[in-house]
């Protein structure tokens, strides 16, 4: 007799064992049709400003040379603004010690990594990492700083609201411009490695819009003797000139 159970017992287990094949199947089934709420294949190819036309490849070191533009620490990944064919890109950086200055001619080697969205649900993306940079050349900026070791003075009396922080940046701003001028008047001022002028910040507002106004003086006892009015949007953080003859402002690139 028991010669003859173990066949059906045989039999029973086959069936139990393709039934929860047959189940599993459909489980699997129902999961690859559900909506995910996160992507679960990770892309393979990706895009860059930095390489136009090129596919890319995520965690591959890649080198290109660029002109640095701003450093960036507003938000939740720190980056750099560096400018390439004319084009603005951001690479994101783990580094707070940024000390290039806008204009400066960088070899960078960045690769494509991962990032987390903050405030959409920690949303997994992919952009461009900053692996190491080297100055290759200076910028105009840093040709000024050299020749102009001594800082610019600023006329303290209506800044006094403003953070050390954000008068530290503005200050990179007017570097900028003064490096950078075409203003015959501060050209001629600037032949002197001791800068004869002086600053001030204050707020403005120009065709209903709210701005930084920064007025330079080369008169060290009455600071109203004024040479140019720049005018710069915070949101944007575009320079502008104001033209006092047309009264209008036109964008210093």
């Amino acid at each position: 007799m028991k010669f003859f159970y173990v066949p059906v017992l045989l039999l029973l287990l086959a069936s139990c064992n393709q039934k929860e094949k047959n189940d599993s199947a459909a489980n699997r089934d129902s999961i690859k049709i559900k909506p995910a709420s996160k992507p679960t294949v990770v892309q393979s190819k990706f895009k860059s400003a930095l390489k136009p036309g090129e596919d890319l490849e995520i965690h591959k070191i890649y080198s290109d040379v660029v002109e640095f533009v701003d450093y960036n620490t507003d938000f939740d990944y720190y980056f750099i603004d560096v400018k390439k064919n004319g084009e603005l890109i951001g690479l994101n950086t783990n580094s707070d010690d940024i000390a290039f200055n806008r204009g400066d001619i960088l070899e960078v080697k960045w690769k494509i990594d991962s990032i987390f969205i903050a405030g959409d649900g920690g949303t997994l993306e992919f952009t461009e990492w900053l692996v190491d940079a080297k100055k290759i050349k200076d910028g105009n900026v840093t040709l000024f700083k050299k020749k102009h070791p001594k800082p610019i003075k600023i006329y303290e009396g209506e800044n006094d609201s403003l953070s050390d922080s954000y008068k530290s940046y503005i200050y990179t701003i007017i570097e900028y411009y003064l490096a950078n001028t075409d203003n015959e008047v501060l050209k001629e001022n600037l032949k002197d490695p001791i800068i004869n002028l002086i600053y001030w910040i204050e707020d403005g507002e120009k065709n209903g819009r709210s701005y930084t106004v920064i007025k330079i003086s080369d008169d060290l006892e009455n600071h109203s003797n004024i040479i140019q009015s720049l005018y710069f949007d915070n949101e944007s953080r575009k320079l502008y000139e104001y033209d006092s003859s047309n009264d209008k402002l036109i964008e210093f690139k």
